[in-house]
């Protein structure tokens, strides 16, 4: 393959996201949110978009509840976070192994356009757990929180600065990874796409 080629190809948009290869989004985007809060644990999923011509307008949440204190007890908190479509499609990225999916939550007027993504810091000792909880910011002013009971505080991301959500990418840590301390999801970004 001639360099040229090759550039190409690796500067394409959605070809390497966060150091991983990753097939393109079905549908053209203008801007990735992130949040800076995210856990390194775990690999990158695929990218997965609305329908073409629709928009975020709502999320469900896939949640471990807490597990306890007692030895050998290991929580995951937040596993998955499920996109609603404004067209009634529904989208998700990796999604750990434990806990229930919880009710859609809808912004009332409006799409997703921003995240808070609430992250336990790392433990020296002790359950390493990730991501706790979701929070997101609705373009008619609205914020939602997920159902993950004690979701934490978590930075927010900048929002789409022209459009809405319209797909979501997630890194998720297998079962094992970390010698029985599981952590499930450990960070999200969230894709922007014109109006």
């Amino acid at each position: 393959m001639q360099l040229g080629a090759l550039l190409c190809l690796l500067l394409a948009p959605g070809a390497v996201l966060g150091g991983q290869a990753k097939a393109p989004p079905s549908r053209p985007y203008n801007q990735v949110i992130v949040v800076p809060n995210g856990a390194p644990g775990g690999a990158w999923g695929p990218v997965e978009m609305c329908p073409e011509g629709s928009y975020a307008n709502g999320f469900a949440l896939k949640v471990h509840p807490y597990q306890g204190d007692a030895p050998g007890e290991d929580d995951t908190g937040l596993n998955g976070i499920r996109l609603h479509c404004s067209d009634g499609a529904t989208v998700q990225s990796s999604v750990g192994a434990w806990g229930r999916w919880g009710g859609a939550r809808y912004c009332p007027r409006g799409y997703l356009r921003a995240l808070s993504l609430g992250v336990q810091p790392r433990q020296d000792a002790g359950d390493e757990v990730a991501a706790t909880g979701l929070r997101v910011g609705c373009s008619d002013g609205e914020r939602l929180d997920g159902d993950a009971g004690d979701a934490g505080e978590g930075p927010w991301s900048r929002p789409c600065s022209s459009g809405s959500v319209c797909g979501l990418q997630t890194r998720v840590e297998e079962p094992g990874a970390q010698r029985g301390d599981n952590t499930a999801l450990n960070d999200a970004r969230f894709f922007c796409c014109p109006p």
